[in-house]
């Protein structure tokens, strides 16, 4: 597990967290992670979207995949930062961006879909609200506890994505997830939600929801919230009823990446 006490002599990005671009096409496509977790839990859907002609490019979010003391000295305008970066990146080379997103991911592509910046959002559970007490009151619980342990780390999903790595001949890092979450950085998290919340009334670009019933933290009325509050004329919605949060990763995978790849296809220019 990764420290809590910051060492500035070792900042690092772990191997297998680092960002990538893979060159392809003039349509690209933004993917990003979600909270404490790094580019890996996008990896295999920015494979198989450049393996259909897209360029892909998968940021590493500030904090992440590092150490857990230096996500915890981040606002949530330091992530929206790193998409803005990834998204002028593929504006410089392709001649539509799509912003495809995990989780807070799914949150930060919202965000620039609200401002503008894309030509089309992907959220992929994301988390408009959270129902969990603790997290309403993490500017407070920050004061006496600045990390939470989590329970279910690294879990059956990271050993599951370990044996998945090692059959694609893979080194297998598994899941590349921290095991305890800064209390300061949910504060942060929140308040990316509020934002977004606000904001959504502005977002008018094709938009695809996919969420899971099954989904222990992105609660499922997230989808409808969305739904209600977006302006865009051009809205598709999936509901899966197996996959935990990582959408991307678990054991409705597949689908989750058709379902990407059907909404992207007819909105490609020419």
């Amino acid at each position: 597990m990764a420290s809590s006490r910051l060492d500035p002599d070792h900042v690092r990005i772990q191997r297998g967290a680092e960002p990538f671009l893979l060159d392809g096409g003039e349509v690209g496509c933004v993917c990003t992670h979600g909270f404490t977790a790094s580019p890996e839990e996008m990896r295999w859907l920015a494979t198989y979207l450049h393996d259909r002609g897209l360029t892909v490019y998968v940021p590493r979010l500030a904090g992440h995949g590092t150490q857990p003391a230096i996500m915890r000295r981040q606002h949530w305008l330091n992530w929206y930062e790193d998409e803005l970066d990834a998204i002028a990146l593929l504006r410089a080379r392709c001649r539509q961006v799509f912003a495809v997103g995990l989780s807070m991911g799914g949150l930060l592509s919202l965000r620039a879909g609200e401002d503008g910046l894309v030509d089309g959002v992907i959220a992929l559970a994301a988390p408009v609200f959270i129902e969990q007490r603790a997290a309403r009151f993490a500017r407070l619980i920050d004061f006496v506890r600045p990390y939470t342990r989590k329970g279910d780390w690294p879990g059956a999903l990271d050993e599951a994505v370990r044996a998945a790595q090692r059959a694609l001949g893979l080194d297998d890092y598994g899941r590349l997830d921290y095991g305890i979450r800064p209390t300061a950085s949910v504060v942060q998290l929140s308040a990316l939600m509020r934002d977004v919340r606000r904001r959504l009334s502005q977002l008018t670009a094709p938009l695809l929801l996919v969420y899971s019933r099954a989904d222990d933290t992105a609660p499922y009325a997230s989808l409808d919230y969305i739904v209600r509050h977006v302006r865009s004329a051009d809205v598709v919605q999936h509901t899966l009823e197996r996959s935990g949060h990582v959408l991307t990763q678990d054991v409705e995978r597949d689908t989750v990446y058709r379902l990407v790849w059907e909404f992207l296809q007819p909105r490609l220019d020419g």
